[in-house]
């Protein structure tokens, strides 16, 4: 099993993403995990690495069909991951990931905001009565920035992250370092 730990502010993430989306789609195994790589609840400008990696990724992540624009803001995530994690349970999980990530990334969509996961929930086929409730379970977010705490004592660190036979790595590889992941 193969699992790219990936958060929608990360321009590298964004990319990861669609790269192991590939390996799932041919039925290889793998998961994703939504990291909260910040961990703030306020929205922050995007720091000097951020804006750069846009800048270093932006060919490849077109080669991709990604589209990174410089961000005006870096929105806390937490939320989101909880509406990751319902479209997981749903069996929408990719159409969640490809909807919150274009939002982000093409939009610069404020990922936050109830207001905008309800309707990015509805474009990638959630019940917006469920996303609704999930993104008012306080228990629920609390016990998803647990998972995170426990992620980060075990050794993740950034995204993206891929963990592979008990080994973290770096998670921006090419298709075929990931293919030979998720083969080991």
């Amino acid at each position: 099993m193969l699992t790219l730990f990936h958060d929608y502010t990360s321009p590298a993430s964004a990319i990861a993403v669609v790269r192991v989306q590939r390996l799932a789609d041919e039925g290889l195994p793998v998961e994703f995990v939504g990291f909260d790589a910040l961990g703030v609840d306020v929205a922050l400008p995007p720091s000097l690495d951020v804006l750069a990696a846009v800048g270093d990724l932006a060919t490849v992540a077109a080669a991709e069909g990604v589209v990174l624009r410089r961000p005006r803001m870096l929105p806390p995530t937490a939320l989101a991951h909880l509406a990751g994690e319902l479209a997981e349970r749903r069996g929408l999980g990719a159409s969640w990931r490809q909807t919150c990530y274009r939002a982000v990334w093409t939009d610069g969509a404020d990922i936050a905001d109830r207001d905008v996961l309800a309707a990015l929930g509805t474009a990638a086929g959630l019940d917006p009565g469920e996303l609704a409730s999930v993104l008012a379970d306080r228990r629920l977010l609390a016990e998803a920035r647990r998972r995170t705490g426990a992620h980060r004592r075990e050794g993740v660190g950034g995204v993206p992250t891929i963990l592979a036979s008990r080994t973290l790595v770096p998670g921006l590889l090419d298709d075929a370092d990931l293919r030979a992941l998720a083969a080991y």
